[in-house]
């Protein structure tokens, strides 16, 4: 039996710096609770970020997928367990559920990662590195969304565009993966936010970019529900999201 519990909660209290004009959390900040629990739950596993970076490995995101029911408010309560869904040759399907305080689940989450080698920026065989890592593969537990599809590219010209600066980059040197996530959603004005909320959100990072690249944002709306938002560093798409709303006068959910 492995030494953990493969399914782990980790609770978090929402401060008013994380949310938004509606006093709900920001997605962004949801995401940034999720990752932290992704971490926490590799790291005590032998397989988080301290481990690899002995190894001069690191996790890189490569998909991400949420779906939200209900936005947290400000000073309450959110759980999140996470779990690893599956393991292959060169990435981990990771698996997240969302809760408030009465523990009613509000949201999921699927997430795909890969662990690059720091120095040719290749991902490595993760069933040489940790094969015990299949060992916490939680499958006993329910993420009743769908898998991570494909987000086809825009054909829309540049929407807007920034240079990376110094708080876009993390420790691995490249552009945080949420902050691609900000700067995706900032193409939205006040009026989205105050009529409708992001009901799934889907992203696919494509490349690196790093700290002075120039890079530009797309937008093509879809349906009125829906739109996707690609960012590209001159030719080339970095990342490209899919962000369907949901009417907040509504019940119905869009589809």
């Amino acid at each position: 039996m492995p030494p953990y519990p493969k399914v782990e909660a980790f609770k978090f209290h929402i401060e008013s710096y994380l949310c938004d004009l509606n006093e709900q959390i920001r997605l962004a900040s949801m995401v940034n609770y999720m990752l932290d629990a992704a971490t926490e739950h590799a790291e005590k596993r032998g397989f988080g970020y301290k481990s690899l970076k002995e190894d001069n490995r690191a996790w890189v995101l490569s998909r991400l997928l949420i779906e939200i029911m209900e936005y947290p408010k400000n000073e309450s309560d959110l759980t999140i367990k996470t779990w690893v869904d599956e393991v292959a040759r060169t990435f981990t399907y990771r698996n997240f559920s969302m809760h408030d305080e009465t523990g009613k689940a509000i949201g999921y989450a699927r997430s795909i990662w890969a662990a690059i080698d720091m120095e040719t920026r290749r991902p490595m065989n993760l069933m040489d590195w940790r094969p015990e890592m299949a060992e916490y593969i939680g499958q006993e537990e329910n993420c009743p969304i769908e898998h991570p599809g494909k987000i086809t590219p825009v054909k829309a010209g540049i929407y807007d565009s920034f240079t990376v600066k110094y708080n876009d980059v993390d420790i691995n040197k490249h552009v945080n993966s949420v902050r691609y996530i900000e700067h995706m959603i900032d193409t939205f004005g006040l009026s989205f936010f105050k009529e409708k909320h992001i009901e799934k959100f889907e992203i696919i990072y494509l490349t690196e970019s790093t700290f002075g690249d120039i890079l530009t944002i797309h937008r093509e709306e879809r349906t009125p529900e829906e739109y996707v938002v690609e960012i590209r560093k001159g030719n080339t798409a970095v990342c490209r999201c899919l962000i369907r709303w949901k009417n907040k006068k509504s019940n119905k959910i869009i589809s």
